[in-house]
């Protein structure tokens, strides 16, 4: 009896600290895609595909509020949205549309986390996108 309560005891114990370990920013990637290569490192990131369709989230690190985020897309067919977050607030960033090719810098941020989100409701083709926070 004691060694079942025991085990019980450690199971939620671990699912607890499961529950813990996920995260709490509420940005999760979902999407369907071909040909997708995406990268993500502390202060880069970088997608590119043949189609996709759903939400690539990144996670980015901000060291001073004096950064912004160098920014380029290009997309043959579709259209894209996407959003950054650094303060708990999703703000759009910037748009684009089939036969898009932007390079701009954006984005107020604050020390800590940004999130960058790329969404793409109905699918796209032949898209790269690249985020720099500098």
């Amino acid at each position: 009896m004691k060694k079942q309560l025991f085990i019980v005891l450690v199971a939620d114990i671990l699912a607890l600290l499961l529950l813990m370990l996920s995260g709490c920013n509420g940005y999760t990637s979902h999407y369907k895609a071909v040909a997708f290569v995406h990268t993500n490192t502390a202060k880069n990131a970088s997608m590119s595909f043949s189609s996709f369709e759903g939400s690539m989230v990144f996670k980015l690190k901000c060291e001073s509020a004096d950064e912004k985020i160098n920014y380029s897309a290009k997309l043959e067919n579709g259209s894209a949205k996407v959003f950054y977050d650094c303060d708990g607030t999703k703000t759009e960033l910037f748009s684009a549309h089939s036969g898009d090719d932007i390079s701009e810098i954006g984005g107020v941020l604050q020390k800590g986390t940004v999130y960058i989100i790329v969404e793409m409701s109905e699918e796209g083709q032949d898209g790269r996108f690249n985020f720099d926070i500098k």
